[in-house]
């Protein structure tokens, strides 16, 4: 063997060598550990239900198979969970969180109040795409001219949640006679007044929740879905019209898309800027491996959840193309959207 033969094979071992090294200081790492998964919401938040299931399956995936504590971090529309995950958590892989994808909009719609680049974020994957819809158990509610009449009570949880933006950009795209209601904990709470005709309904209700919790009440017509929104229109309700379809202005949709447009990721799983890459790539693997996984798929099925994975590397993607939002657009949906 040559000297040049001698020295391209010990090359070749140092190359190979360094993926088995990252993999045993991943492994090292988590062994005997137990991480933390935030969630925006409590139970019985849709949120919750998926970060637990998440949690039981995952585990067996990541090296050294460390348990996932889930820790609700609840308030501001969600908020207060993606701020404690962007400035208060270690930075090092032992702590993740969900998102309500919504809040990926609020540094460009309510910069003063949101101090986090979701572009900064390591990004896990999702367990499925989303979209959203407004729901009434008022029963003259049925149309969407329903909604321009009479003034139509909604429920939010609060001025920058999700729930009241949606609202409001429907309101002013569409001429909807709403006056929203905040304060409430979550949108379970909202959907517990609007059965007791404290409000009419709600907004940002999304797709999965109205299949594992309302669907039965859906089909009977005790509740009726007049309106969702969404880049595609979900499959399981092709009846429902879609915002996406009727706005009639590029303008209008151009507002639908940053206010709507985080659905598409629904159930992100996500890091903090800054952790090791190595164990970045190992929490990718581990949850895309857990998405295909047999008895994750037949408890999806079970609690009645969607199932439509999203890898990591497109979630970011599709943050990417948020942020690319012209400004004129950005300050349009920040001016409707503001609480008078």
């Amino acid at each position: 063997m040559t000297t040049t033969q001698r020295a391209a094979g010990a090359l070749f071992l140092a190359f190979t060598a360094i993926p088995a090294l990252a993999q045993d200081a991943v492994e090292k790492f988590y062994a005997g550990r137990a991480m933390r998964m935030i969630v925006p919401y409590p139970p019985p938040s849709s949120f919750d239900t998926y970060a637990r299931a998440v949690a039981r399956h995952m585990p067996k995936f990541i090296p050294g198979n460390p348990a996932i504590v889930v820790q609700t971090v609840p308030g501001a529309g969600g908020l207060n969970a993606v701020q404690t995950l962007a400035n208060v958590a270690p930075r090092d892989g032992s702590v993740m969180a969900t998102m309500n994808s919504s809040n990926v909009t609020d540094p460009l719609l309510n910069p003063e109040t949101s101090k986090f680049d979701p572009r900064k974020f390591n990004w896990i994957g999702s367990v499925n795409a989303e979209g959203s819809a407004c729901a009434f158990w008022n029963e003259r509610i049925k149309t969407l001219e329903d909604l321009r009449g009479r003034e139509v009570v909604i429920g939010g949880t609060g001025p920058a949640a999700g729930s009241t933006i949606e609202s409001r950009t429907l309101q002013t795209i569409f001429g909807f006679n709403f006056r929203i209601v905040h304060g409430y904990p979550a949108q379970a709470d909202v959907r517990l007044a609007a059965a007791k005709g404290e409000i009419d309904g709600h907004c940002a209700l999304i797709v999965s929740t109205l299949k594992s919790d309302l669907w039965e009440d859906y089909k009977s017509g005790k509740i009726r879905v007049v309106i969702q929104a969404g880049v595609e229109s979900h499959p399981d309700i092709p009846e429902v019209p879609n915002a996406f379809d009727l706005a009639k202005k590029p303008e209008d949709l151009a507002a639908l898309k940053l206010v709507f447009g985080p659905w598409a990721f629904g159930r992100p799983v996500y890091l903090p800027p800054d952790v090791p890459r190595e164990r970045v790539e190992a929490l990718r693997t581990a949850f895309d491996k857990t998405m295909k996984d047999p008895e994750f798929i037949d408890e999806m099925k079970r609690l009645k959840l969607e199932h439509r994975p999203i890898s990591g590397a497109r979630a970011a993607e599709l943050v990417d193309e948020i942020f690319r939002t012209p400004p004129d657009v950005i300050e349009r949906v920040r001016k409707m959207t503001q609480t008078p």
